[in-house]
């Protein structure tokens, strides 16, 4: 690929984790779901951030997470986002600029808060999610310039973003710019129950547009409306794309129309805390492809990303992913 592009552009929910130490009693005093995610509207939100001392902030999201990963390699790109100059709006932008990362939009979002997910960690390490989506959803077509993205080589696209309307017809019309500005367009499921909402469209965007898939065995049972792994594969080997289907501890399989190679899993010591680990996947395969590295090599990467962060609490490397290739 073109060495003079950036590496990634991504589109997906801008959003900060705040993390608040916590106990069993405060999280049922507050009729949270314990050791899950809530969704919370604002006002909630601002409410647990008045009562709770908030200990670290993080910048995250499902795509956020991946485009950590590739700056952690040694990659680059651009984040397309949408955040209000808020507290954690300033951060995050703050964030993606010193981890490397272009975040063209700024702050464009003049009435609705910037997304968080508070997360309440007690001792053990159980850890409760409260999420306010926010700013993140409001991406609309007026936010995509075409000189913001221009020059990548693979846009990067989270079903997440699928629910909004607007946001939907926002990824549409980057699609149609990176595709005439010759980028692969790469996408991920994101989540099961996403895949059951948008199953139809979903699968028109992968048939007529995609060209790197990621999902997880159960979302690509969902695309095919089936329990059987194999009709999965089926589906996707009838495309001329190539597909990433983890399968966690089992590692992955890499997919082509005339191919199928199985990557192991990286060993761990003990699986800690699994959030994230199909972003930093993504994260790893997707810089490996930028960097003219094979599947396999890419499949690798991508294991060895996976790989650490499922060995601690996070979404985020603990290490600089570029040092352990």
């Amino acid at each position: 690929m073109n060495n003079n592009r950036l590496d990634v552009i991504g589109i997906g929910n801008a959003m900060v984790d705040t993390i608040i130490s916590s106990t069993q009693e405060e999280i049922e005093k507050n009729n949270l779901n314990r050791n899950s995610m809530n969704l919370i509207d604002e006002q909630l939100k601002n409410q647990l951030h008045n009562i709770y001392t908030i200990k670290e902030m993080i910048g995250g999201g499902s795509l956020g997470n991946s485009m950590f990963g590739i700056t952690s390699f040694g990659g680059n790109g651009s984040f397309i986002g949408k955040i209000k100059e808020d507290q954690i709006g300033k951060f995050l932008q703050e964030d993606m600029v010193r981890e490397g990362l272009k975040f063209p939009l700024g702050f464009t979002s003049p009435d609705v808060s910037t997304g968080c997910c508070t997360i309440f960690v007690e001792e053990d390490g159980t850890r409760t999610m409260c999420t306010y989506l926010g700013a993140g959803t409001l991406i609309s077509p007026e936010d995509i310039k075409e000189e913001d993205i221009k020059n990548h080589q693979i846009a990067y696209l989270e079903g997440y973003l699928w629910d909004n309307e607007n946001a939907k017809q926002a990824m549409k019309k980057m699609v149609d710019i990176c595709k005439a500005d010759h980028q692969k367009i790469a996408f991920t499921l994101s989540d099961l129950f996403c895949v059951d909402r948008h199953r139809d469209s979903f699968r028109e965007l992968i048939n007529n547009d995609v060209d790197i898939l990621f999902a997880n065995q159960d979302e690509i049972c969902a695309i095919v409306e089936s329990k059987i792994l194999e009709d999965g594969i089926t589906f996707v080997k009838s495309l001329n794309i190539v597909s990433v289907i983890t399968l966690a501890e089992k590692g992955s399989l890499i997919i082509t129309s005339d191919k199928i190679k199985e990557i192991k899993a990286e060993p761990v010591n003990k699986v800690v805390d699994a959030t994230g680990a199909g972003d930093l996947y993504a994260a790893g395969f997707l810089y490996g492809m930028t960097h003219q590295k094979s599947h396999e090599e890419s499949g690798r990467l991508a294991s060895i990303a996976a790989a650490e962060i499922i060995s601690h609490f996070g979404a985020r490397p603990q290490v600089k992913l570029s040092s352990l290739i």
